[in-house]
């Protein structure tokens, strides 16, 4: 089990919360574009588009 940091979360819960991870893909509800991670890291991704939050896809094969 990992150290503890503040706000209760181990240091895994906190890396795998702030990992950008390759493969995931968002979906503008509004204009139909699609984003897909192509690069992964630590930080955050919250994509906007036509001024509102991009829905993450989760089933990117599937994306007609």
């Amino acid at each position: 089990m990992g150290e503890e940091v503040p706000g209760g979360w181990t240091t895994e819960e906190w890396t795998k919360a702030w990992t950008i991870h390759v493969g995931k893909a968002y979906k503008c509800n509004t204009c139909g574009t699609i984003i897909m991670c192509i690069k992964g890291g630590v930080g955050t991704l919250e994509p906007i588009c036509c001024g509102n939050d991009m829905e993450l896809v989760q089933a990117p094969d599937e994306i007609k």
